[in-house]
């Protein structure tokens, strides 16, 4: 049975994002958000201190993250990411004026400005939760990215062995079976418009 390659996968899922109907996407977008809200809150209620790592759309057909991000802030730390020269990702704690200190970095992806934030700490004490975009999921967690590893290399930290992974997307990003590298980080959680999937209890 023939199998796609990340590569074929990625430009299939590029073409499908490009063009998802505007009226539906609004709607869409806010119920991702309320679904996402409603998991991190219902998974890190015991939680005293609550870290919550996510990130700026910045791709045709992204998700928008903003009203999630904005409900988060009311309760937990909130980072997002920044590429550095290194292919590395670092996240950075943002505040209630986030939105008027981003910049343009590496590969078009916005980013909290240089010496806004500081930095996020694994170590530090609290619930974890990641919250990382992709081209396209699988039931079994498995994520495609664009390419680049680094969301993958920020997993593969051993200090967020603990973390809660959700991988969030549309549900026309779930597909059967995706091609994976040893490096690969699975998701706990997927979360898109029609709902939520825990990871280890089955298929979608």
């Amino acid at each position: 049975m023939y199998q796609q390659s990340k590569k074929e996968l990625r430009q299939e899922m590029r073409i499908i994002l490009s063009n998802l109907d505007k009226r539906w996407s609004i709607k869409a977008h806010t119920e991702v958000c309320e679904r996402l809200i409603d998991l991190v809150s219902a998974e890190t209620s015991t939680a005293l201190t609550r870290h919550v790592v996510a990130w700026v759309p910045c791709f045709k057909g992204e998700v928008d993250l903003t009203g999630f991000i904005g409900e988060m802030l009311k309760s937990s730390y909130v980072y997002l990411p920044r590429v550095e020269e290194s292919r590395f990702m670092s996240f950075v704690r943002v505040h209630d004026d986030w939105a008027q200190n981003l910049e343009a970095g590496a590969r078009g992806i916005v980013q909290p400005r240089r010496g806004y934030g500081e930095s996020f700490r694994p170590e530090d004490e609290g619930s974890i939760v990641v919250v990382a975009p992709g081209m396209a999921f699988d039931a079994t967690g498995k994520r495609l990215g664009r390419g680049g590893g680094y969301y993958d290399r920020f997993l593969a930290d051993s200090k967020l062995s603990r973390a809660i992974k959700i991988g969030v997307c549309w549900s026309l990003q779930i597909v059967p079976r995706i091609p994976i590298d040893n490096h690969d980080v699975a998701m706990d959680f997927l979360c898109h418009e029609r709902g939520v999937v825990r990871v280890q209890q089955g298929a979608l």
